[in-house]
């Protein structure tokens, strides 16, 4: 065999390996249409009675919504939405910037918080809060002992009552009840024996107890004095 057969043979054999290769191609790809073509006949199969159900149902509700939605309604919809563009677009800006803003500000609210609720902490562990609860039960309290009418008698005397709280706090009054508990306190825990009648007219020469007979006296005086009764208010007229 000559030179020039043998390079025609395997011209024709490269020639004919080639268009293999192409055929093989062209039926994998032939393959692949069909198997996607099966699939999809499978999921058409698979949804189609879903896709009954969801027309069904809306169907349904287009029926019941046929006496309400018309035509009309749904062009007159239609307009009303196209002129509120320029409204929809500006509300979408101020969002966008409120949200913008909201990310600036969360860094710095981040350490404001941490500080109240250190700040918090802090009023709880001094027991602010505990005082608080009872405040609360002690203010509950007040307000069930008190009816409405002693609720007007006190309006009626509140002025009386606070100018008497005011007396009773000016530093000579207090350092008095002071000195008074704390001398009835000392009697209570030393248990003293009853003094004799000498005893009491010794205790008569010293100037600081004739000084106090003198302010009970004088306090004596002024409770047993006979005062103008006070103005009936209008509540207790009625």
């Amino acid at each position: 065999m000559t030179a020039v057969a043998t390079a025609a043979i395997v011209s024709t054999d490269e020639r004919l390996d080639r268009l293999t290769e192409q055929v093989q191609v062209i039926a994998d790809e032939l393959r692949r249409e069909r198997d996607q073509r099966e699939r999809w006949s499978e999921l058409v199969e698979d949804l189609s009675p879903v896709t009954s159900q969801a027309f069904a149902a809306v169907s349904e509700e287009l029926e019941d919504l046929s006496d309400v939605v018309t035509v009309e309604t749904l062009a007159r919809f239609g307009r009303t939405m196209a002129r509120s563009l320029p409204t929809l677009e500006a509300l979408l800006v101020q969002l966008q910037v409120i949200t913008a803003l909201s990310d600036e500000l969360v860094p710095l609210a981040s350490p404001a918080v941490a500080s109240l609720t250190s700040t918090l902490q802090q009023l709880d562990d001094k027991g602010y809060f505990a005082f608080a609860r009872g405040g609360a039960g002690i203010v509950d309290r007040v307000v069930t002992s008190f009816s409405e009418e002693d609720v007007a008698a006190l309006g009626d005397n509140v002025v009386l009552i606070l100018n008497t709280v005011k007396e009773m706090t000016q530093p000579e009054v207090m350092t008095l009840l002071q000195r008074t508990a704390v001398t009835v306190q000392e009697v209570e825990d030393e248990h003293v024996e009853p003094p004799s009648m000498i005893a009491l007219l010794k205790q008569m020469r010293d100037p600081q107890t004739r000084r106090g007979l003198g302010r009970v006296m004088t306090m004596l005086r002024s409770v047993g004095e006979d005062r103008p009764a006070a103005p009936r208010s209008p509540h207790e007229e009625r």
